[in-house]
């Protein structure tokens, strides 16, 4: 069972809906009648920009379906005042009819606290068709949670909690990765001996899509606390903070399901980061390290050091088991009020190579 839910209530995402119009209405206050493009053609909506000036600047048109059975949310980046049409870089559609699941639109409930959570379920497309889910999933760059559903869980897409202050600029950060995503997904389709193409590892399930780093989706939050359910959306920050604090050669590697494996010295490390440190996660995390380790090393060729990454240390019978029994270091991590995250003790693994080998 996992701890979110996706809310099916045709008359509960109508009123979510309803609080996201709001939200962006109040700030994305410069309207113009724009010609937008589709998949069918370009189509006259009224456009709502975040500013009147600039070239790539966030936009929205939302409107009722001309069935009535779907809300319509579209997102893209373009320039106000300009006479090319807009391109559309995702589509956050709802049902208020018969709940249906094909629509890209969700709404997470959290079970322990309530909170509304907005993601997307996957749907995008590549010119008339569409982005398999999985490739999509193992491309993205946001955070990807489970959650309950009536047909039994499914993973998800997160953008931010529906009440985050910062709601809207993580909306625009989201579409234009989504964005970026497909392009470079069709690039690849048209091209795919290219140069910058990534031959994936050989693995079993998703490990196969194992490869160069690719920056995570992550925003900034003015408080950083780990037990509410929005601590999930600062995974890839803290991935991102590990990635650059490592030595950049060899490229550092990661995947779907692989949260990082990267170099310090002349050591490979297999990183696993955890967004609390209650004991669950890190359990979770020592499963996940056993089942990648063997993986990777079979692809690399190197030998890795597992290692486990939280925002504090575990319980001190915990952590004995792991630093002790299971020979797993553990490294911390710390989340500025202004979003900066700084990863503590990495030059404790140069210290432990250094001793090996001497």
């Amino acid at each position: 069972m996992s701890d979110y839910a996706e809310i099916e209530d045709p008359r509960q995402l109508a009123e979510l809906n309803r609080r996201l119009s709001k939200k962006l209405s109040g700030t994305l206050r410069y309207s113009e009648t724009r010609n937008v493009g589709t998949p069918n053609g370009t189509v006259s909506n009224n456009v709502r920009f975040l500013k009147p000036k600039g070239k790539e600047v966030f936009w929205w048109v939302g409107k009722l379906s001309r069935d009535n059975n779907a809300l319509h949310n579209a997102f893209g980046h373009g320039a106000p005042n300009s006479q090319g049409p807009l391109h559309i870089d995702v589509q956050f559609n709802l049902p208020i009819g018969t709940f249906l699941r094909t629509r890209g639109g969700a709404f997470l409930l959290s079970k322990k606290n309530g909170h509304v959570l907005m993601a997307h379920r996957g749907i995008v497309t590549l010119g008339h068709g569409r982005v398999p889910m999985d490739v999509l999933f193992a491309e993205m760059d946001a955070t990807m949670l489970e959650a309950d559903t009536s047909k039994g869980p499914k993973d998800f897409l997160v953008i931010d909690d529906i009440d985050s202050p910062n709601l809207i600029r993580r909306i625009s950060i989201f579409s234009a990765q989504v964005r970026r995503t497909v392009r470079s997904l069709a690039a690849r389709k048209a091209n795919p001996n290219g140069r910058g193409t990534q031959s994936p590892i050989k693995g079993r399930s998703g490990l196969s899509g194992l490869r160069a780093y690719f920056k995570e989706y992550s925003g900034q939050r003015k408080k950083f606390n780990p037990r509410t359910v929005v601590a999930d959306c600062y995974h890839g920050d803290v991935v991102g903070a590990l990635r650059e604090a490592l030595d950049t050669q060899p490229e550092p590697l990661k995947s779907r399901e692989i949260d990082l494996v990267g170099y310090k010295g002349r050591n490979a490390f297999l990183f696993e980061v955890k967004t609390t440190a209650d004991t669950q996660s890190v359990y979770t995390a020592v499963g996940q390290l056993a089942v990648h380790s063997k993986t990777v090393v079979k692809n690399l060729g190197k030998l890795l050091e597992q290692t486990i990454v939280l925002p504090e240390k575990p319980i001190p019978r915990l952590y004995d088991i792991l630093t002790s029994e299971l020979g797993i270091r553990l490294l911390t991590f710390t989340r500025s009020p202004k979003g900066h995250v700084a990863i503590c003790g990495l030059e404790k693994l140069q210290e432990s190579h250094t001793k090996k080998h001497r």
